[in-house]
Parts: C-alpha cells; structure tokens; sequence
C-alpha cells in the first residue's frame, strides 16, 4: 500500500492538488467571467469555480497514470478498488471542506465551494467512464462538457437546461443527483474495467 500510495503521488501531489483547488475555489470562485453562450446568442456570466473541478480531475487523471506496471499486474482488481477508494476520498474531502467552510462564513448554499465537491463528483465520473475507451486523452471529457455546457446550455441568462446541471445553484437535488450517479457510475466502471495498455 506504501507503494501504492507513492506511485499514485497520494501524498504529495493530489494533496497539493485538493489545497490548490479549495484556495481558488476560496478566493477566487465567485468572481464572474462572461463567456459566449450560443443559445443566448451573445454572452453568459460563468464563475471562475466552475472551472476548478476540470483541474481536480485532470490531477486524479495524472495520479491514476502513475503506476509501475509490473507491480501491478498480479492484482489489478485490488488496485483499481483502492483507486477508486482514493478517488472517492478527494470527492469526499472537497465536499466536506467546502460545506464546512461555506457555512463558517455564513453563506451555506450560496458559496461556490458548496458546490465544489459536487462538480468534482461529476468531473471525475466522467473522467473514469471514459477512461477505459479513451485512455490518457478522457481528462478530455470533463473539460469537453464544461464548454458545451457554457456554449449550449443557457435556455435564459441565469437558468440552464437541465442536461447542463453542473450550473444549477448548490440546493438543486438534479444537480446533486446527476454528479452522484455520474461519480458512481465513473467509480465502478473503473473497478471493473480491464486495464487499457498505453502505447
């Protein structure tokens, strides 16, 4: 497990990686950026936050690909439970921190870090749905859905269609439900998945 833990960097770079995303989520989340929504046919205002849970899954992506091959091969199946052990760790501490910390300052379910856990949830299912077909290009997928989500998924200015939940406000159970069975498909199809040679 040592082993384990150092090859997948759980103790130096994912750790890292979960306090850079907590800080700019914390200083930086609330601060809007206005982007091209084509179904607005001008421009949406984004917060910066919702680019964070891309950075978060690309990390656990650069994580999950560090590994020693040989070592790993007699027991890929324990691997992968511990893998996905792992992933759901940093999906659980994020959203933990970011209530925690959302309601220290007095503003629960408004604050972009309440949020933050949630969208990681959903980044990272998808990144591990299609890491089997994909390999190392699926830290893609996330960010693939981020834009098309910013791009085509405004009916009006501050409300989105429901496929592009990942911008609904924290208290809404479609956004919460849909990250959960994202992760949880992502989490299971990862433990379950054979291994993809890299070439």
């Amino acid at each position: 497990m040592t082993l384990w833990a150092r090859c997948r960097r759980a103790t130096t770079t994912l750790p890292a990686g979960c306090a850079a995303a907590f800080v700019l989520v914390l200083l930086l989340g609330g601060t809007a950026v206005p982007l091209p929504a084509l179904t607005l046919g001008g421009s949406a205002t984004v917060q910066v936050g919702q680019f964070v849970p891309v950075v978060m899954a690309a990390v656990l992506a650069l994580c999950l690909d560090t590994r020693v091959p040989a070592a790993e091969a007699s027991g890929i199946r324990k691997i992968r439970r511990m893998d996905a052990a792992l992933v759901v760790g940093v999906i659980a501490l994020l959203t933990l921190a970011g209530a925690l910390t959302a309601f220290a300052l007095d503003e629960a379910f408004t604050h972009p870090l309440w949020t933050l856990g949630r969208n990681t949830a959903c980044a990272a299912g998808l990144l591990l749905l299609a890491r089997p077909r994909l390999g190392r290009a699926a830290v893609m997928v996330p960010v693939a859905l981020v834009f098309c989500v910013i791009l085509f998924g405004y009916r009006l200015p501050t409300d989105p269609y429901p496929w592009g939940f990942i911008l609904e406000p924290a208290t809404s159970p479609l956004a919460a439900s849909a990250c959960v069975v994202t992760a949880a498909a992502g989490v299971v199809t990862h433990v379950l998945a054979v291994k993809k040679e890299e070439l």
